[in-house]
């Protein structure tokens, strides 16, 4: 059965690079499209945010907000103090800041393997810059970015809540704290090689969809910024609350490499992810139906999406919960494919 399998994935990926090849300029667009959106969006709003968490984490300055926040952590979800600053700051930077962080204190043996497992349900997001800023600018309305971010760590909050907690958080240590100057060089490569994995899955995905055209309500389940700055028209917000949570298939790429160093199963974090968007769909769209005017006054798009993409998008949706309620049952089952 694997040789069926490597044979099936050999026979694609050879498909793929000769579309890209006999497609060349609907390829070169796409890609084109993608590298003016890593220039302009993610790596401005992502490296330097997370150089400086990166930073923050490995000096004593992380001690702060571990002294503000550790009993709370501690008492309300069961994890120690060095779970602190991955989570918070995951929360500012976006994906995959959460993902890198918390790798970054579990090979520092800041974080159990359980405990890291525990943190990547919740801990991930679009990030206060990307949210509030970019989404909010799409939206013509700051406020409308404010409250998709809030939706978003509401979401993510019921998730970290909603799990089993059991078993005692470990005791906290301090990791080795380099001086200022390997601090900040070590903090460089480590980000910068996130965000250039970043954008190389971005570029591959924009120009994969150059050539594909997917339908609209696809293109953010696919990869989450070009889904949503490219669209032809502005999504309802529940909706767009929906990807912000779920984030992409090209986004979980990016750390599935950091998820399996953690020992951090795809199933799990998958059915996670898709959990917390239909919270923050459900959520924005309560919010929406008992704040109409507010949400009116907040954007002025927020009724004028066609129905039609509402209802591409709720086919997705539904299909997304079956594919990941099939491969959490799968990866229960240790079936074999």
């Amino acid at each position: 059965m694997k040789k069926i399998s490597d044979a099936a994935l050999a026979v694609m990926l050879t498909l793929a690079i000769a579309l890209l090849t006999v497609l060349s300029p609907q390829a070169k667009a796409g890609a084109q499209s993608g590298i003016s959106m890593c220039e302009n969006v993610i790596i401005p709003s992502l490296l330097p945010v997370m150089m400086l968490a990166n930073l923050l984490q490995k000096s004593s300055a992380a001690g702060v907000f571990e002294l503000l926040l550790g009993r709370l952590f501690r008492r309300v979800l069961n994890l120690p103090e060095s779970a602190v600053t991955p989570v918070i700051f995951g929360l500012i930077g976006g994906y995959p800041t959460g993902a890198v962080l918390t790798f970054e204190q579990y090979a520092a043996g800041r974080l159990t393997q359980q405990e890291a497992r525990r943190i990547m349900r919740f801990n991930f997001s679009g990030g206060l810059a990307f949210t509030v800023s970019a989404v909010g600018g799409w939206y013509n309305s700051t406020k409308t970015g404010v409250l998709l971010f809030i939706i978003i760590v509401l979401s993510d909050i019921i998730i970290a809540l909603a799990f089993p907690r059991k078993g005692e958080a470990s005791a906290a240590h301090s990791a080795e704290l380099l001086p200022l100057s390997d601090a900040l060089c070590s903090s460089a490569e480590v980000s910068s090689k996130s965000v250039i994995l970043m954008s190389a899955y971005i570029i591959l995905f924009c120009s994969l969809t150059g050539i594909a055209k997917p339908p609209q309500f696809l293109a953010p389940i696919l990869e989450i910024t070009s889904g949503i700055f490219t669209s032809t028209s502005r999504m309802p917000l529940p909706y767009c609350a929906f990807f912000l949570s779920f984030g992409g298939l090209c986004v979980h790429l990016q750390i599935a490499g950091l998820l399996a160093k953690m020992r951090v199963k795809y199933a799990e974090f998958l059915l996670c992810r898709v959990l917390a968007a239909v919270l923050s769909f459900a959520l924005c769209a309560a919010y929406c139906k008992t704040f109409p005017q507010s949400v009116s006054v907040f954007s002025d798009s927020a009724g004028g999406v066609p129905l039609q993409f509402s209802q591409s998008a709720s086919v997705g949706i539904i299909a997304m919960l079956g594919c990941a309620a099939l491969v959490l049952d799968i990866e229960s089952r240790k079936i074999r494919l």
